[in-house]
């Protein structure tokens, strides 16, 4: 029997909780069987996984721990603590930009990323306010932002 994936607890309410499992992120396959394996479950009402955000969001009945027990048994994942941890929020920020670049880059072949698309942004917006005549105000600060952005942030 394999040996379970670690798994945390991002968020939980009565009757519903959402597990992440970090080191299967991407595993489209692992997470079909997860999916699989929680819906034959009589404990699981419905579940909804997602291999980009190694997530897996779990409407169940009853108490979670039974259920919690039953998928470490299986050798699926394992949670070590039933409390959801608390993440900072400049940390969620950072991982939510984190993945948005990520999906900006692959949707555009790498071609453009956060970095870019914000120059891009800045450099219209300072346009628009050239446009409307806004030069030494709004316009002189949006292309400083954008000749930040093109030295690296420095």
């Amino acid at each position: 029997m394999a040996e379970p994936e670690p798994a945390r607890i991002v968020h939980r309410l009565p009757g519903r909780v959402r597990l992440r499992i970090d080191r299967r992120r991407y595993d489209t396959a692992w997470f079909d069987a997860l999916a699989l394996e929680l819906a034959l479950s009589e404990r699981v009402r419905s579940v909804e996984v997602n291999p980009r955000t190694a997530s897996v969001l779990v409407y169940h009945e009853g108490p979670l721990e039974p259920l919690l027990d039953e998928l470490a048994a299986r050798g699926f994942v394992r949670v070590e603590s039933l409390a959801p941890r608390e993440i900072p929020v400049a940390q969620r920020l950072a991982e939510r930009a984190g993945a948005l670049d990520d999906r900006l880059r692959r949707a555009t072949a790498g071609e453009l990323d956060l970095r870019g698309a914000a120059l891009l942004a800045l450099l219209l917006l300072a346009l628009v306010q050239v446009i409307r005549g806004q030069v030494a105000g709004p316009a002189v600060s949006l292309l400083w932002y954008a000749s930040n952005l093109v030295r690296g942030g420095r």
